[in-house]
């Protein structure tokens, strides 16, 4: 998409087939192979020549958390005085920053903005209608980033709080873990929506309490990709609770997903309790992924504090 609005685009990759083939097929044989991809797209290695990164303008971070030090590592030299847009969902744990934060201190930064929304990568590359929250705290290089993920079939919105629209996407996963665990024990339209509406004031209440704004929940990193991320069965978070809830074992040494989702819950409980309030659906998470045995029994003591609340 964003090929389209731009002269060059360098796009980094770790498997060199993968690399191959887009440079060579114009092609992503694993992901999207039936796809064409722009001739200006150029994929490349860390092992490459990546003298090219000094020819570009901005950098789009979109790598699991957990690697998110060891690439900035290798890219750290030509990062310095590039625009930096963060799509990763992720806390660090223990440490608790969020993502743009350790980007900022270890590139000594500071144009490092965020994006976040219902988008899962599959639609976009197919032009199906969604919507993308830009989160962007210098006005000067607003109008360009705008350009940038210019598409008709993309709605964009835009916040001052880079952080805020960074911790929903933290906090839509984790809930969307709740809502799986959920629909794996308790069947019906009312109930899946009753819970869903309860996770959302949580998930406002948290953000209050965090001292983001509360009103970034009506933009599309809030409201919208919260219900797409909680409610569609392909959301990799959501298919976790259900595994969760089902007691299907999980790979956590294997597993990207697994262990994000894992430390992101821990996070976020710490730093609430940090703020000095528990969230009743956050500590039900923790439970959950260290002892399924609670899953059932945890859900019923929830439902009945939810209810009191």
């Amino acid at each position: 998409m964003i090929s389209k609005n731009v002269e060059e685009l360098y796009l980094f990759g770790r498997n060199e087939n993968v690399i191959n083939s887009i440079n060579n097929q114009r092609t992503n044989d694993v992901y999207f192979p039936l796809n064409h991809l722009n001739d200006n797209i150029n994929a490349f290695h860390l092992k490459d020549d990546v003298n090219n990164l000094n020819e570009t303008d901005l950098v789009i971070l979109s790598v699991p958390s957990g690697v998110l030090s060891g690439v900035i590592k290798e890219l750290n030299p030509y990062l310095k005085d590039k625009i930096i847009i963060s799509s990763i969902k992720g806390i660090d744990y223990p440490s608790l920053n969020l993502m743009t934060e350790i980007i900022k201190d270890q590139t000594q930064n500071d144009n490092v903005f965020s994006i976040s929304g219902p988008t899962f990568a599959d639609e976009l590359i197919n032009n199906i209608l969604s919507a993308l929250t830009i989160g962007i705290d210098n006005s000067d290089y607003r109008k360009s980033i705008q350009k940038l993920f210019y598409s008709p079939s993309l709605f964009t919105d835009f916040s001052s709080d880079v952080q805020g629209v960074e911790f929903c996407g933290v906090l839509k996963n984790v809930y969307a873990v709740a809502l799986g665990i959920f629909d794996s024990q308790f069947y019906g339209n009312n109930s899946h929506y009753a819970f869903l509406n309860l996770c959302f004031k949580e998930m406002r209440a948290l953000l209050d309490k965090m001292g983001y704004d509360m009103d970034i929940s009506n933009n599309y990193c809030g409201f919208g990709d919260f219900n797409l991320t909680a409610c569609v069965d392909k959301s990799r978070n959501r298919t976790l609770g259900l595994m969760i809830g089902k007691d299907i074992a999980l790979d956590f040494d294997n597993s990207t997903i697994t262990m994000e989702g894992f430390r992101s819950a821990m996070a976020i409980q710490e730093m609430s309790r940090k703020v000095g309030k528990d969230f009743p659906i956050i500590n039900f998470v923790n439970k959950a992924f260290k002892d399924r045995r609670c899953v059932k029994p945890g859900l019923n003591s929830l439902l009945n504090e939810l209810k009191k609340n």
